[in-house]
């Protein structure tokens, strides 16, 4: 007979066996498949979202500035744009804007609502399914299905719309608008609702949430908001565009091909040229004559003005920061009053500009702290040379929305000449001269300001900062008539610089002299001035990508974030580890229980001349071939077991995946992978289990013998006696270091505890069975209950691994049950709400100002309320809530009043897990490192552990440094000073506020607020702050609401832990089974040898019985009490809570199915035939 027919002959002969042994296979490799499974699902789900979500769109510019729509057309123009992409749509996008119903009872209101102005072409990028029909027309409203639902409205009702209004200023600055920011687009009639796929869920961010988006017509958005034929957003898209990241990483670079204009970039170059005829010359005298650049910011932005200075620099530039000061006045001269508003420019004297010169025409350079006032201020002030000037201005950055004012001391150095007109300004004709006018005559140093350089009367004014017009008196306004915005003074620029620049600039315009001989309104004018653009056009593109257009290649990050923070196979394969173990367990009983029912065929086969070597390496085949089959049968099944748990997570268990998206991948790389890994690991496993036939002698497996542990050793007792008081000791020490820490510190260090006072046990019982088990003295040797004890003890390591397996699983379902983890204050703060708003909120809601503005007579339901507000720089969500990997966090930023806010003791903080606080006050509040000085250029940062770890994999810990590279700017460099215990702040990055303000200058006013109040206020507080604020999209939630989503996720992990643990255990029973039949096979002769010395059936039934559940309680029993040493302190100390009912339950259903497998040895007991038993002994 060859090998492999012998080898098939007894697969064939051992099938019933075999088939036992290949189901336990299947087991093992049905959960090691279905784990992969599972990732490869929760990855392809996320990765067929986030196609889906851009339908053909690969790249998308979205600017923080207005521009012309033909951009678009420019960029489709172009031959390396056509060999990759269809078109360029050109949109208006705003991520966050608030709309709400209008004309239905209740009002439905839904904030952080992404609204998309699009004409066709847009739609076009889409799944024609997903289209609406009709499109959107004038005054019309599409949405996706989830804000209809929210809003709970259907086709035909009406909406209005709320946006941020377009203004180029900074809010922030004194000139910024502060009030009126909202643009609110009334009677947009829905006329289609779409589905949530495609276009329906377009979003900038990734998140397996469905946005809440709406559609209007591109036209219908330019109108309300007085930006015409202008957009803020191109969307670059076309057929066929690869989805693989790596194909999309090597896209045409878009940038390169991207040509904006000076118009584009918001600048305004124009020419200003003043000349004097005198009434009796035919001479026209040239008096300034300048190119000036401008720009619809009001300040040049820091890196516009370096480069256009670097670039103008052989044209000889001049730059100009004008302001406005709210007094001049003299304190040399206290009896004259001040001038009220009044300009004031920071210059630097030009050899043909001025506009100070003496009276051979040099110019006069002011040093610091010297001030140059024109003839009309000084005369108004009665100043002369060398007199004290003060001028009082407001501050260049507004806090909370309120300029506070500042009071600067110079020394009057010169008196400039000044020409009063003959007739005043209108508003379509400048001032005319009868005398020679002189280069401080230039109102054109005064950028235009929408509603005062265009008014006629300082008391027209609607100046975006406070006037009290009182102070004006007729001269002030007889100046404005005769010069309208020319300065009353000058300083130097450094001076200018100094006092009022910021980071939103410190220039205003820069000036150019023209060339003598270029004529107005000339040829030569247009050419000169079509170089002069080209050159600051040029030169500001390369730098365009900070300047607001820069575009991003969404495609490839929604690619490179399906990968996920959380691998899922490897997360189910930790989940499901104790039902792999169990798996293997019974594998190896049960091939063990085969080998030895074969005892006398494989000592037949040595006999006859077959080696150890070769006898064992037949078997290992066998059972290899068994595995092979048996993995087969795992691979169906582990489908089977990837959709239950994929069915566990939309419904069960959708807490972990915040909402049911999934939908099941199965890949033949996957299939392939869980074959080999299940079935090389059993017949590894089979491989191992026949390690004893080494030391087993041919006799004893003729006689049927296939075990070497039937003596019991009494030798071996002292061993365990010194490793369990070790390791009780290492108990203690792990509880002492608990008693010192906190959070999920301390939580480790119970269970650790408690692993270590398991192992105690499982070390004892082991020792105490090789020892001779539980030996009666002085009593009845022959009960039921002494004989049982000692057939435990006829194999010990055999019983040591049953109560082994059942300890284990029982004491990590137990401990990992009692740490779901509830809201308290070290997660929350201390604060009971927490609110975001779609606009940036500037007044300060801690005061009673703030609050009378915002809340009106409503404000005294806050009186009682601490309000925190925060900066934020919107970006990825990287809670533990959102599956897809953040490439740009969000940004918080923390202002002083948080940070001293936590310097009081008895007001309750957020739970630290560590910090790098070296200092007392630093310890007591570890808050206070982010102002902390330090020596590079790395930003201090705070954040969640979770959110370190898992979504940003940031594994240093404190003092870890790492990049982030946010649109329009260079990438910012942070590093960890601490890190927080889960907590409702968790998925941000929180910076100190001065270093957010100069990461991201653009950023104004405060979108994030943290509230303190009473508990019985919530209710009132929530519905005030969000009907009076409702137009900034102000959306109000309970703290502890917010905390319990994101423990949700943690305790539902958990929750999964526990019912797959559950499920293992119950394998684990069917592990006890085995081990019970086997000894019962193994001790058949014995029993027989009972019944035929007078043992009654059922007399023995019971002694196996008592057996067998010896064994299933003390490995319950020894579970459960280190599962108590691990949780009871923590629940003492607040730390934990017990579900009692679910773990007595879940404990209940083993041990049943514990005793019902003992019932099956029972069986075995009473069918053995008692003559055949007594042959075979």
């Amino acid at each position: 007979m060859t090998w492999w027919r012998l080898v098939v002959r007894s697969l064939f002969h051992h099938r019933r066996m075999n088939v036992a042994v290949a189901l336990g296979v299947a087991a093992a490799t049905a959960v090691l498949t279905g784990a992969l499974i599972v990732g490869d699902s929760v990855r392809g789900s996320l990765r067929t979202l986030a196609l889906d979500r851009l339908g053909d769109i690969d790249q998308v510019l979205v600017s923080n500035r207005f521009f012309r729509q033909e951009l678009a057309q420019s960029l489709a123009s172009q031959a390396s744009f056509q060999e990759q992409y269809d078109s360029a749509v050109p949109a208006l996008l705003f991520p966050r804007a608030t709309v709400q119903t209008q004309n239905l009872d209740p009002v439905s209101r839904s904030t952080g609502v992404m609204v998309i102005g699009a004409d066709e072409d847009f739609w076009l990028l889409g799944d024609p399914a997903a289209r609406p029909d009709p499109l959107p027309g004038p005054d019309q409203i599409v949405l996706n299905a989830t804000l209809a639902s929210e809003l709970r409205v259907q086709v035909d009702d009406r909406l209005l719309l709320r946006l941020p209004k377009s203004t180029e200023v900074p809010a922030e600055s004194a000139l910024g608008e502060k009030e009126d920011r909202i643009r609110t687009v009334v009677g947009l009639q829905v006329v289609a609702i779409i589905p949530d796929q495609s276009l329906g869920r377009f979003s900038l961010s990734t998140s397996q949430a469905a946005p809440r988006n709406a559609y209007v017509a591109l036209e219908t958005l330019q109108f309300a908001l007085e930006q015409y034929d202008r957009v803020n957003c191109l969307m670059v898209g076309g057929h066929g565009i690869s989805t693989d990241s790596s194909t999309a990483a090597n896209a045409v670079d878009l940038g390169s091909l991207l040509e904006p204009t000076l118009e584009d970039f918001g600048l305004q170059v124009q020419r200003v040229r003043r000349t004097f005829q005198e009434a009796d010359s035919d001479i026209e005298q040239v008096i300034f004559d300048y190119f000036h650049v401008t720009t619809n910011r009001m300040l040049l932005e820091p890196l516009m003005a370096e480069v256009l200075q670097q670039v103008l620099a052989p044209r000889n530039p001049q730059a100009v920061s004008t302001y406005v000061a709210n007094s001049i006045l003299s304190p040399d001269h206290p009896d004259a009053e001040a001038i009220p508003y009044s300009l004031v420019s920071g210059i630097d004297a030009h050899p043909t500009l001025g506009p100070l010169v003496d009276s051979q025409n040099q110019p006069i350079q002011l040093d610091e702290g010297q001030i140059a006032l024109n003839r009309w201020a000084a005369d108004d002030l009665g100043v002369q040379i060398g007199d004290r000037i003060q001028l009082q201005y407001y501050r260049p950055e507004a806090t909370h929305g309120r300029l506070d004012e500042a009071t600067s001391e110079f020394t009057l150095h010169t008196i400039a000449p000044l020409t009063d007109p003959i007739s005043p300004y209108t508003r379509r004709r400048a001032a005319r001269f009868d005398q020679r006018p002189t280069l401080v005559n230039d109102p054109d140093l005064t950028p235009e300001v929408e509603g005062v350089t265009d008014q006629d009367s300082i008391e027209s004014w609607e100046a975006p900062f406070p006037v009290d017009f009182g102070r004006v008196r007729s001269q002030d306004d007889d100046y404005w008539q005769k010069h309208r915005t020319t300065p009353k003074a000058f300083v130097s620029l450094a001076d200018s610089n100094r006092l009022w620049g910021s980071r939103f600039g410190d220039i205003t315009s820069l000036r150019i002299p023209a060339p003598p001989d270029l004529q107005p309104d000339s040829q030569a004018e247009a050419d000169w001035m079509d170089q002069l653009q080209a050159e600051m056009a040029g030169a500001l593109r390369p730098v365009k990508d900070q300047l607001g257009f820069e575009f991003q290649p969404i495609r490839q990050r929604s690619l490179d974030a399906a990968a996920g923070t959380t691998p899922f196979d490897v997360l189910f394969l930790a989940l499901s580890m104790l039902v792999i173990l169990a798996a293997l367990i019974l594998v190896m009983l049960l091939f063990r229980l085969a080998i030895e029912q074969r005892a006398a065929g494989i000592g037949t086969l040595m006999a006859v001349g077959f080696s150890r070597r070769r006898t064992t390496g037949l078997l290992i085949t066998e059972g290899s071939l068994v595995a092979a089959v048996g993995g087969l049968l795992g691979v169906a099944a582990g489908a089977g077991y990837a959709w239950l748990m994929i069915t566990g997570l939309q419904t069960w268990w959708v807490d972990a995946i915040t909402t049911p998206f999934l939908q099941m991948y199965v890949t033949g790389r996957t299939l392939v992978v869980g074959y080999l890994s299940g079935v090389l690991v059993c017949a590894a496993t089979i491989a191992v289990s026949l390690r004893f036939m080494r030391r087993m002698a041919v006799r004893s497996l003729l006689a049927g013998r296939a075990s070497d542990d039937s003596a019991i050793r009494y030798q071996r007792r002292q061993r365990w006696w010194i490793v369990s008081p070790v390791l009780l000791v290492v108990s203690l020490g792990f509880a002492a270091n608990a008693a010192t820490s906190g959070g999920e510190a301390q939580a480790a260090s119970f269970v650790a505890s408690g692993a270590a006072v398991l192992a105690a046990l499982l070390i004892a019982i082991r020792g105490y069975l090789r020892a001779g088990g539980w030996q009666t003295r002085g009593g009845n040797r022959f009960s039921l209950s002494a004989l049982a004890a000692r057939n435990a003890a006829r194999n010990p390591t055999r019983s040591a691994m049953t109560i082994g397996l059942m300890a284990v699983a029982s004491f990590l379902i137990i401990a990992m049950g009692a740490f779901r983890a509830e809201p308290t204050d070290r997660g929350t703060g201390g604060f009971q709400l927490m609110a975001d708003s779609d606009q940036p909120i500037f007044e300060n809601l801690n005061t009673d100002e703030g609050r009378d503005a915002l809340l009106g007579d409503q404000a005294v339901a806050l009186q009682d309320t601490a309000t925190i507000a925060l900066r934020v720089q919107m970006g990825d969500d990287a809670d533990c809530t959102n599956l897809y990997r953040p490439s740009q966090p969000q940004v918080l930023g923390i202002p002083s009043a948080m940070i001293d806010h936590f310097d009081d003791p008895e007001i309750p903080s957020f739970g630290w897990v560590s910090s790098a606080a070296q200092t007392s006050d630093q310890q007591a509040n570890p808050w206070r490192l982010l102002r902390s000085e330090r020596d590079d250029d790395a930003i201090a940062v705070i954040l969640d552990q979770n959110t370190a770890m898992y979504s940003l994999q940031l594994y240093g810990g404190v003092g870890e440094q790492f990049e982030i590279q946010y649109e329009a700017g260079p990438p910012v460099r942070f590093q960890v000073v601490g890190l927080l215990n889960t907590c409702i702040l968790q998925g941000s990055l929180m910076i100190y506020e001065p270093d957010f303000l100069e990461a991201f200058p653009d950023v104004a006013g405060y979108q994030m607020f943290l509230i303190r109040t009473d508990q019985d206020q919530q209710e009132q507080v929530t519905a005030v702050l969000e009907d009076r604020l409702g137009d900034f999209g102000f959306g109000v939630t309970s703290a502890a609401r917010r905390l319990a989503s994101l423990l949700a996720v943690q305790n539902t992990y958990l929750s999964t832990f526990q019912t797959l643990g559950a499920l293992g255990l119950l394998l684990g029973t069917f592990g006890l089974a085995t081990v019970q039949i086997r000894n019962v096979v193994e001790r058949r002769s014995e029993l027989a040898l009972m019944r035929a010395a007078g043992f009654r059936r059922a007399r023995l039934a019971g002694m196996v019985l008592q057996e067998n559940i010896a064994l299933l309680i003390g490995g319950l029993l020894s579970g459960l009490i280190a599962a108590m040493v691990a949780i009871v302190p923590y629940v003492i100390l607040g730390g934990a809570s017990v579900p009692l009912f679910d773990l007595t339950i879940t404990l209940a259903v083993i041990l049943l199915t514990g005793v019902l497998s003992s019932l099956t040895s029972v069986r075995t007991t009473l069918r053995a035939p008692l003559l055949a038993a007594l042959r075979g002994d």
